[in-house]
């Protein structure tokens, strides 16, 4: 039994190593577009074209496994859709465009770019010979100009005024009435001209979802879209629920777990069926609260767990008449979240990594307030500050986000688990400064954190253990060694010798340009030695030489990206200037286009904008290297689950104990290490030398036995 019709995504394919056997079940859509010819639908098997289905086609035409680009986008369809292969349904919606194209001019102008191939004559008469689910009407067929005519009486309208009519009801020029023009077999411009193959097809794709792909609308009655069974049917009937928008609401009064009240809908049907009307804009109405609370938990405002950009804050609590509040302020600010807002603009000179850290911080002290404590936060008391603190070492489960979404999800939450020591003195600091920052203004008249001390910094532990032992550098080499030479294994190269023989941390990487490099002086000459100087954390500079491997590395990926430029695989305007070229670059353009996206429950369906550099992300470097230690985990078996465990940050610690042991001996190897590595203190830095036990080790076999 199929479940729904594939979400309207139209963000940018994300490419994936799985595949999964599905396929799309025949289904005619609800609604025709104004001005599309009705010969976009001549065969009477054939259902409309889907924004989704526009959206499959344009990943295949960027290279996606078809798998994979029908797991991505067409894995709701249901069950039946499952057992059969992306390239089944490829072939069939190819099919179903080509039928339409041959009354369509306009269309089979662009279905020849897309599949210059056409179509074989028995597979178009396969596809013409299709059942549809009872639950379709067929459409008609378009018309001839004779055809048409007779509709009216004969001295009606002139010929003139009959192709006008024509025109004006089916949105292109009439058709001759003897033939239909045949589909092209060969595209009308190929790649002479230098534009990439794929980049035509995305054009020519553009052009079908703005002229053909239809979309859901909340007035479309939920038979239209979602093929359910009777008793589905019967319990939506008794619930009311008529429209799209009907179900929408009704899904957000029902709760996290709506699917339960579907006979035998089940979990994961209901996920994507959540997914699908929330690309397809079919939101909850306006002022539809509820509580996301779990049956028993305790509620104090029913309201949503939800960002602080998105909450919704109300009046009794956004703290104009706060119980601490002062009378004067030199904010301006007249409630909370103005005097939030005002604090977060103080924070620009910071880092980003501690603007993000001290906005997750404020953002969960709100919620807290309002949505567990019911007060304002300029009304919170010195043990209501001690019991927040409580509450993030041990959220409740309704805090607590299991899988990775966006911001933006319906289930996302602010929590992913009770806080380690780190973030717990994070989040006091930030608390603690806000507070204060209000006192010294005037919005607060007392600050109730005044006498509050943060988790002892003893508590925040560094596991420099977390390292690759000689062992694992021996695997790691091995792998590197089996990979395909080529443009990525050349870059993976120049990413692990850059962390690894440089100590950089992973944002640090990912902003480095060829202008950061500079020749190094050695006892006061110019030597021909290269080294990066850079403002790293707490904006200390930090100058760190490179060795020669680290350079050739950077340089070959430097010499790969300039070559797809030349060719057009990779945008010029990233090498157009030297000095601006990151050092680690994207080499695949087709994850970095900007995407408008919609409130998607995945990383992938989010808004983004365009990657205007070339650079490579610090979430990108985790993510390639955390798959590479994947592949490390396997070649080194089951019982060294070490890479399973690994990330970017084991090659800077494996940094730190690689310069102190090549080093040993010398007076100088700890400032020297603090130095490259840019601690504040060097006491950090000390923590790597306590943490090796070689030393401790040779002190003990020295002991000579006295039995």
């Amino acid at each position: 039994m199929a479940d729904t019709l594939a979400p309207n995504l139209h963000g940018t394919p994300v490419i994936d190593d799985r595949a999964l056997p599905l396929e799309a079940p025949e289904a005619a859509a609800p609604r025709r577009r104004r001005g599309r010819p009705p010969g976009a639908r001549a065969k009477t098997s054939e259902r409309a074209i889907t924004a989704d289905d526009i959206t499959f086609l344009r990943a295949l035409a960027q290279g996606v496994d078809s798998g994979v680009a029908a797991e991505q986008y067409l894995l709701h369809l249901g069950v039946a859709i499952e057992r059969r292969g992306g390239d089944t349904y490829a072939e069939r919606l190819r099919a179903r465009v080509l039928a339409m194209a041959s009354t369509w001019p306009e269309l089979a102008e662009q279905a020849a770019i897309v599949w210059p191939e056409g179509l074989a004559p028995d597979a178009l008469a396969e596809a013409a010979e299709t059942e549809l689910p009872p639950a379709w009407p067929a459409a008609a067929p378009r018309p001839t100009l004779e055809e048409f005519a007779q509709r009216f009486d004969p001295d009606m309208y002139s010929e003139a005024e009959l192709v006008e009519r024509f025109e004006e009801e089916f949105g292109a020029a009439a058709p001759d009435a003897q033939a239909p023009p045949p589909v092209p077999d060969q595209p009308r411009a190929g790649s002479a001209d230098g534009v990439p193959d794929f980049r035509r097809k995305l054009h020519a794709l553009d052009w079908m979802d703005r002229r053909l792909a239809v979309r859901p609308q909340r007035e479309d009655a939920v038979s239209q879209w979602l093929a359910l069974s009777s008793a589905q049917e019967e319990a939506l009937r008794v619930a009311g629920v008529v429209s799209l928008g009907n179900l929408r609401d009704w899904m957000t009064l029902k709760g996290v777990r709506w699917w339960n009240a579907l006979p035998r809908y089940g979990r994961v049907r209901g996920r994507r069926l959540q997914g699908w009307l929330d690309q397809s804009g079919i939101v909850p109405s306006a002022g539809l609260v509820v509580s996301v609370r779990p049956p028993g938990a305790v509620q104090v405002y029913a309201g949503e767990l939800a960002p602080l950009s998105e909450m919704k804050w109300p009046m009794e609590l956004r703290g104009a008449e706060g119980g601490f509040r002062g009378t004067l302020n030199t904010l301006g600010a007249q409630n909370d979240l103005q005097a939030i807002q005002k604090w977060f603009a103080t924070l620009r000179d910071n880092s980003r990594g501690t603007q993000d850290g001290y906005r997750r911080a404020i953002e969960r002290l709100a919620l807290w307030a309002i949505m567990e404590r019911g007060r304002a936060i300029s009304a919170l008391e010195t043990q209501d500050l001690l019991d927040f603190f409580d509450f993030l070492r041990a959220p409740p489960a309704h805090w607590v986000q299991a899988r990775v979404r966006t911001r933006t999800a319906t289930d996302w939450r602010p929590l992913k688990g009770p806080l380690n020591s780190a973030s717990m003195l994070q989040t006091s600091v930030a608390v603690r400064k806000m507070l204060a920052y209000w006192h010294g203004t005037g919005y607060l008249a007392l600050n109730a954190a005044t006498e509050m001390r943060g988790p002892k910094r003893t508590e925040v532990k560094m596991d420099v253990m977390r390292s690759f032992s000689e062992q694992d550098k021996e695997i790691i080499r091995g792998v590197v060694a089996a990979m395909d030479d080529g443009p990525r294994k050349r870059r993976l190269v120049a990413m692990i010798r850059l962390l690894q023989t440089a100590g950089l941390r992973r944002n640090e990487a990912a902003s480095m340009t060829w202008a950061h490099m500079e020749r190094v002086r050695l006892d006061g000459a110019v030597s021909d030695n290269w080294a990066l100087r850079f403002e790293g954390k707490g904006k200390r500079e930090r100058i760190v030489p490179l060795q020669d491997a680290t350079i050739e590395a950077l340089e070959a990926h430097r010499a790969d990206r300039i070559a797809m430029a030349a060719t057009g695989e990779l945008n010029a305007s990233w090498c157009a200037v030297p000095g601006e070229m990151p050092l680690l670059g994207i080499i695949d353009e087709r994850l970095t286009g900007a995407s408008m996206g919609s409130a998607g429950d995945m990383p992938h369906n989010a808004r983004r904008e365009g990657n205007a550099t070339g650079c490579l992300s610090s979430a990108r470097i985790y993510g390639l290297l955390k798959g590479f230690f994947k592949e490390c985990a396997k070649q080194a078996g089951p019982k060294n689950s070490d890479f399973l465990a690994a990330s970017t940050h084991w090659l800077r610690h494996t940094f730190a104990h690689d310069t102190l042991a090549a080093n040993e001996g010398h007076a100088d190897v700890l400032p020297v290490t603090q130095t490259l590595l840019g601690h504040a203190s060097i006491s950090t830095t000390m923590i790597y030398v306590k943490a090796d036990v070689s030393a401790r080790k040779r002190a003990v076999d020295n002991i000579q036995s006295i039995v």
